[in-house]
């Protein structure tokens, strides 16, 4: 439908409501194109016009103030009579603010024509000029939504990242990761379990050697296996004295064998006597001493193992391996039946060898085993077996280290030292890596050659040179 032909009939001063595009562009300066100036610009001018008008109507005589009498407000003009808001001439170029027409006469304020002017908004079509949204002309530059080019612009499109997966070895990195963490809590717990129910009581009065050799990467514990039967009513006496030294230069574990007849003086009180004599009268503080004075090496801590405490270190690690001549095998099953199986409770023919072999060795038979010493070259290979059985329960227990965790729940509680709960728990840590990266070595004090035999006081006793047994220490346990 034409809107044109509607209006053929109108009369002159209707026909200004409706003028075609081109002739309304021919009318519009460059002075008041809405389309170029800002609207801010605009307004600013038209006010410039009302202000003008104004001072022209006071000359001319028409009252200013009429709005209650039905004329406008400034112009003498009745608000409502056919003519747009303000005073029928428009607020751009002679033309009213929409195009001629009034707010409300005969034509909506979007009925086929642009808001102001006679234009669209963009580019020669408006927003509501008889052509529906989206039959051809669009919003923007008379496109089709379909068919809008691309201006440099495009609309972000929302990417949704998918969750990386991590690769293979990080996952099982932090698996072992947390399986370390768990492992050593629970080793923890047990260790410190274990260190609560420790003996431990402080050291004793002590007569120390001034010039005894120490050494910052060495620490020496002296651990003492007593064959009292009851340690808390008989001390016993020293049946084995092993000095654990740990060489953190050479990365070597020293085991070190003091032989118990070695004649040694002991202190003004006692004289004289053998080393294993010491313990009896003033328990391990004398006996450090009495080392001290006589080998001079320094030792500072020590651990009591008693009968029961060695059999549940064997038992902790399952067990260790001897291979046993016939003798030996008799002798171990006459330590069992004379004295072993009655102290731990059991009858006494229990666990028994028959013969000769190659056998595990359970915590009783290895106590039995480490104890005999009438065959062989009595005390010697007496202390070789003692250093076998301990350095075999050692490597087992490095590549378990459950065992180790075993060792300090059952046999801890059965020792006694003078090591700090604090130190104790060092230890713990350190004891795995300590047995699987350190080398194990054994050795005897008095060295071979360094000694003789002798009787005193109508007593079988060893009488050693303690310069060259110094010597031997110096050069193993201090070694760098």
């Amino acid at each position: 439908m034409d809107l044109r032909n509607n209006h053929q009939g109108r009369s002159d001063d209707q026909e200004t409501q409706y003028i075609p595009a081109q002739n309304i562009e021919r009318k519009r300066s460059d002075q008041y194109d809405t389309q170029e100036l800002s609207a801010a610009e605009i307004r600013r001018r038209s006010q410039q016009e009302l202000n003008e008008r104004a001072r022209k109507s006071q000359v001319s005589g028409y009252p200013q103030q009429k709005s209650k009498q039905g004329y406008y407000q400034q112009q003498g003009y009745p608000r409502n009579q056919g003519y747009p808001h303000n005073q029928g001439y428009p607020h751009n170029q002679g033309y009213s603010q929409n195009q001629g027409y009034s707010q409300n006469q005969g034509y909506s304020q979007s009925q086929g024509y642009p808001q102001s002017q006679g234009y669209p908004h963009n580019q020669g079509y408006s927003q509501s000029q008889g052509y529906p949204h989206n039959q051809g002309y669009s919003r923007n530059h008379g496109y089709p939504p379909q068919q809008r080019p691309q201006q440099g612009y495009q609309k972000q499109k929302t990417v949704k990242h998918k969750s990386r997966k991590k690769p293979l070895w990080e996952r099982v990195l932090k698996g072992i990761l947390w399986l370390v963490i768990v492992v050593f809590i629970l080793y923890s717990v047990i260790v410190l379990i274990g260190i609560m129910r420790t003996n431990i009581i402080p050291t004793a009065d002590r007569t120390r050697t001034d010039d005894a050799a120490y050494a910052s990467y060495t620490d020496n514990i002296l651990i003492i296996g007593t064959d009292s039967r009851d340690p808390e009513t008989d001390p016993g006496r020293s049946d084995s004295m092993i000095l654990l030294s740990v060489n953190s230069s050479t990365n070597t574990i020293y085991m070190t064998s003091f032989l118990r007849d070695v004649y040694v003086y002991i202190n003004d009180e006692y004289g004289y006597g053998k080393l294993n004599a010491a313990y009896s009268y003033g328990g391990a503080e004398l006996l450090m001493d009495t080392i001290e004075s006589n080998y001079h090496i320094k030792i500072d801590d020590y651990v009591l193992v008693s009968f029961e405490a060695c059999a549940a270190v064997i038992d902790s690690v399952g067990g260790v391996e001897v291979t046993l001549s016939d003798d030996e095998a008799n002798a171990l099953n006459e330590i069992l039946i004379s004295e072993v199986n009655e102290l731990m409770g059991d009858d006494r023919n229990d666990d028994l060898i028959e013969s000769g072999g190659t056998y595990t060795l359970n915590g009783k038979q290895a106590l039995s085993y480490s104890r005999i010493r009438y065959v062989g070259n009595a005390d010697f290979e007496r202390t070789s077996r003692q250093r076998e059985v301990l350095t075999t329960a050692m490597k087992k227990a490095c590549k378990n280290p459950a065992a180790l965790g075993s060792i300090f729940m059952t046999a801890l509680p059965k020792v006694t030292t003078n090591i700090s709960g604090l130190d104790l728990y060092g230890w713990s840590l350190k004891a795995p890596f300590l047995l699987m990266g350190y080398e194990m070595k054994q050795q005897q004090i008095p060295a071979d050659g360094t000694f003789y035999s002798d009787t005193i006081d109508g007593q079988s006793v060893l009488v050693a040179d303690f310069t060259e047994n110094y010597n031997e220490l110096a050069g193993t346990i201090f070694s760098e």
